[in-house]
């Protein structure tokens, strides 16, 4: 049985915030949960001569003001069948009758559970506004509000009961961060630092003010451009015309700033916004009303990673708090210009307030939005998807951004590499696995040129005695005398894997040398993370290597000691506490049951791996261990900084464990630790960014780390390629 989840709003090609906002979640709901969610719409016009050319999604039309296409759309959400519920997307002054109150009788017939969105919360309501929003919540199962200042007016003027009440962000595109030079040059404004305003054009944004600040901006900042974008708002334009743009114009003519403001009458799509975005230096929100509790422009803006001036009211005071942004307390040109130019004279400030209102709006991404309305909507119904998200298409797009022809560069800023980071073995042996798969499973030549840069990198900081150099600075010299065991072990599984691939034989015998330089010196490994990573490498390459001279039964014998020796009751662990990476213990047991004839591999493999999976899944979630503070026996575990490298290797050890064991439920598991990168985490948020195709480097206590670093990519593609 399908699971229709039906809209009740405007809807495009209807030209309003609201329309474009029902379009944009119901979308990406299905987008993300597929035939589980599927949508239907009951679209609103404003009257009978009202004509759309609506797609096949909408399946019934409501009259504004006719009472009586409300009581036969009931009737008509009543007969549909495979119908899960209704989200009312509600605005005061889009329903007819006083504050709408004819969409309580809709509500009042409808059998389905109903969810409805406030796009709109006043501050001391009328009477009759308070009835009808008491209403609202007394026909709905949820009500959902986009901040917490909603919440709180809700609940102390509207006496409403908070435990129906569910905070969901205003959704925004996952634009990111783009090089601002080249769209400007494509969009005809080379050289210029741009300011920008969007969206339907009424009196209420306050633009005037922006315009006055144009002067004074002028005289620090010549080749500032303020853009003020998209068309006069329909409703307006039925009302007085375009009285308001036109009174705009003739301030700019009369301020002498004609070269210095422009303005763009269309309706943009989404794409024409995001480009306008990216090119952008300051956004511009001069909003003259203090009530206003949404704005989805301000919204897109910080998913844009732009530095925001805006103008108070109750929604910047939340989101731009904690230097999120700039608010102006009192509207003026003088204000707005001196913000202004405080933010393009000093990049520390710039750069601070992008970084963060990037990282706050990560939860409004739709990928993000969508998910807590579709968990909103399953807590209703008991509707569940399949799969928690579909697979995103895998993308070696900043994988490649992130490598250059000396190897992998370790750090970014945001989704940009840092070169001053420098490079590391551990991050290009890991590479090296991701090359290797990729071509295994692409046979792409692109995949070779990879894999013969990190193959060089591993050659290159190799020294006689088989050990490795682990850091590289940008200048391409070494930093350090001898590299961790960590990054011996990572060198050994990346350079085995080559050895047991499909690779030309080219590549297998540069890493057949390797290996048999590291072989002949017998090196001592005591950690056992390494001595886990070495086995599997070492396993892998066991048929060309006969140096090893009995290395990895050494090393078999030393992880079992461990676990012998610590392992009592419910503690089935090599150690006293957990740490990082700690899946690969027993993936390397499950690998080597095959090659050794004891039986406590098995069982020991088998026993950790249900260990860490009692651990580190909190209800159906997957809950690394955090940085901040390792997990302790009989101590409490932290729970932040989660990192990419852990989702990424319990993956890759689930799929292992599936593969020696044919128990299904590891390759669910799988999945679901999988998952983690697509939000099925401790914040709900997306860790991949697929915008960039990259990672962010992490999870912290208030949301992810919007930095993009090889070690987040690597792990995520090495995951991804397993799964």
């Amino acid at each position: 049985m399908s699971n229709n989840i039906l809209y009740l709003s405007t809807y495009p090609p209807r030209e309003c915030g609201l329309a474009t906002f029902t379009r944009d979640v119901s979308e990406n709901i299905q987008k993300k949960f597929g035939q589980e969610a599927r949508a239907k719409i009951i679209a609103i016009n404003e009257d009978n001569s009202s004509l759309y050319n609506y797609g096949k999604k909408v399946v019934f039309n409501i009259v504004e003001q006719d009472i009586k296409s409300y009581e036969k759309a009931a009737e008509k959400i009543n007969s549909m069948k495979g119908i899960s519920l209704v989200n009312i997307q509600h605005e005061f002054g889009l329903f007819g009758g006083d504050y709408g109150e004819h969409l309580l009788r809709l509500m009042e017939l409808t059998k389905k559970k109903i969810v409805t969105t406030l796009h709109t919360v006043l501050e001391d309501p009328e009477e009759d506004m308070k009835r009808v929003v008491q209403k609202i919540f007394e026909y709905s199962n949820k009500i959902v509000v986009m901040t917490e200042n909603a919440k709180e007016i809700l609940t102390r003027d509207y006496e409403v009961d908070a435990e129906k009440i569910v905070i969901i962000p205003h959704g925004a595109p996952n634009i990111g961060f783009k090089e601002k030079n080249k769209i400007k040059k494509q969009m005809g404004f080379e050289g210029k630092t741009i300011l920008l305003t969007f969206g339907l054009l009424s009196r209420g944004k306050g633009i005037e003010h922006a315009i006055r600040a144009m002067p004074e901006i002028i005289k620090q900042n010549k080749e500032a451009v303020y853009l003020i974008v998209g068309q006069t708002h329909p409703k307006v334009r039925l009302d007085e015309g375009e009285s308001y743009r036109q009174e705009l114009k003739e301030l700019v003519v009369k301020d002498n700033v004609e070269e210095n403001v422009k303005f763009v009458d269309k309706y943009l799509t989404l794409q024409e916004i995001m480009e306008f975005l990216k090119m952008t230096d300051v956004y511009l929100a001069p909003s003259i009303d203090q009530k206003q509790i949404c704005s989805g422009t301000v919204s897109y803006a910080m998913g844009a990673g732009k530095p925001i001036i805006a103008s108070k009211n109750k929604y910047n005071e939340e989101v731009l708090a904690d230097n999120r942004g700039i608010i102006i307390k009192r509207n003026s040109g003088k204000s707005f210009a001196k913000q202004v130019n405080i933010i393009l004279a000093s990049n520390v400030l710039r750069k601070n307030l992008e970084k963060n209102a990037f990282e706050y709006s990560r939860k409004m991404t739709w990928a993000n939005v969508s998910t807590k309305y579709f968990n909103t909507f399953s807590d209703i119904t008991g509707i569940e998807a399949k799969i928690y998200s579909k697979l995103p298409r895998i993308s070696f797009k900043h994988f490649a951004k992130m490598t250059d022809d000396f190897g992998i560069i370790q750090f970014s800023d945001y989704s940009t590499p840092d070169i001053k980071s420098g490079y590391t073995l551990d991050d290009n042996a890991r590479a090296l696995i991701v090359a290797t798969k990729g071509y295994e499973k692409y046979g792409s030549k692109r995949m070779l040129k990879f894999a013969d840069t990190f193959l060089n990198f591993i050659e290159k900081c190799q020294m006689k005695d088989g050990m490795f150099h682990n850091a590289v600075d940008e200048n391409k010299e070494f930093l350090d005398e001898v590299g961790s065991e960590d990054s011996f072990g990572r060198t050994l599984l990346g350079t085995g894997t080559v050895l047991n691939s499909t690779l030309p034989e080219t590549y297998r015998l540069r890493a057949k040398k390797i290996l048999q330089n590291t072989a002949s010196q017998s090196p001592s490994i005591i950690s056992p993370r390494a001595q886990a990573d070495s086995l599997i490498g070492i396993i892998n390459s066991k048929n060309y290597i006969p140096e090893w001279n009995g290395m990895k039964e050494e090393m078999l014998d030393s992880l079992v000691s461990k676990y012998e020796n610590v392992s009592s009751g419910d503690w089935n662990w090599f150690e006293e506490y957990l740490t990082y990476g700690n899946s690969r213990m027993p993936e390397a047991l499950f690998e080597a049951q095959d090659h050794f004839n004891d039986v406590r591999v098995p069982k020991i493999a088998k026993e950790s791996m249900d260990f860490l999976t009692d651990t580190l899944f909190i209800k159906g979630k997957f809950v690394p261990v955090g940085q901040e503070k390792w997990f302790v026996k009989n101590e409490d575990r932290s729970f932040f900084d989660q990192q990419p490298i852990e989702a990424a290797e319990m993956t890759t050890a689930f799929v292992k464990a599936y593969e020696k064991t044919g128990n299904q439920n590891y390759l669910k598991k799988a999945r679901n630790t999988f998952d983690w990168f697509l939000g099925k985490n401790s914040h709900n948020q997306m860790v991949y960014d697929e915008s960039t195709g990259g990672c962010f480097d992490g999870l912290t206590k208030t949301g992810v780390n919007a930095n993009q670093g090889a070690e987040a990519i690597v792990s995520y593609l090495i995951a991804r390629l397993s799964i």
